[in-house]
């Protein structure tokens, strides 16, 4: 397949052009990888300043992604989520309607630390659920959340954690919390991803990741639980209603 050296347009928009057809036709789908630089020399008979171009400029779009080591990829479309909302994650796919799915890396029973203690306002070294979980959208992992919750104030909640789909279900139907009456607080930040995180969330390490520091309260203003929400920038979009 070769492109137009008489036209007006420079080959490696011409190349863009291309990819992006292919990418509308399904040729390439989301989390597919393209051909390599060499690859695409080959297929469209270019040099590979003309392909490394075109492919910064989709990168530089939102089109495509490098993974260091990889190759280059299909990106997804960005999710917008209303960065003041306290849903949990199950009613945020539901809204978006997209198919999610969980996968539990650690539920176990710890003490409270005292930055932990502070924030669930219960003792030091009382007990806490430490729930760390890696969300996905659509079979791709989309963010790594973990979160604590005095089991004080939700004993067993270990052994009922799995009974529903939603965690916050959980605290609705078995501890009979008003969770549309909670408010929260959030801290967002953006830190550079950790091997593990990387490896979790099918990034590079050193990509860069938002992070949410959540703290939800009841109605009475007392604490529910706490979380960080951590996604890599490329996945999601915040917006802000004023």
């Amino acid at each position: 397949m070769k492109l137009n050296n008489a036209s007006s347009l420079p080959l490696y928009e011409q190349l863009m052009i291309n990819i992006k057809d292919e990418m509308d036709k399904g040729v390439y789908k989301v989390g597919d990888r393209i051909p390599n630089e060499a690859e695409l020399c080959d297929i469209y008979s270019v040099s590979r300043i003309t392909v490394r171009r075109a492919i910064q400029e989709l990168v530089e779009e939102g089109l495509l992604e490098r993974k260091q080591g990889k190759g280059t990829f299909v990106s997804r479309k960005k999710v917008a989520r209303e960065l003041i909302t306290v849903e949990g994650f199950s009613d945020f796919s539901k809204q978006m309607g997209v198919n999610s799915s969980k996968k539990v890396l650690e539920c176990k029973e710890i003490k409270a630390t005292k930055q932990v203690a502070e924030a669930l306002q219960v003792e030091v070294g009382s007990p806490v659920l430490n729930l760390s979980r890696l969300m996905f959208i659509d079979d791709m992992p989309f963010t790594i959340d973990i979160v604590h919750y005095s089991l004080i104030r939700f004993p067993k909640l270990m052994e009922n954690i799995f009974e529903y789909e939603s965690t916050y279900d959980v605290l609705k139907h078995i501890y009979q919390v008003d969770m549309q009456s909670t408010t929260s607080t959030k801290i967002l930040t953006a830190v550079p991803a950790s091997a593990v995180e990387a490896e979790y969330l099918d990034c590079d390490p050193g990509s860069m990741l938002f992070n949410i520091d959540k703290t939800v309260f009841d109605a009475q203003g007392v604490p529910i639980h706490i979380s960080t929400f951590k996604v890599p920038t490329t996945h999601i979009a915040f917006t802000i209603s004023t």
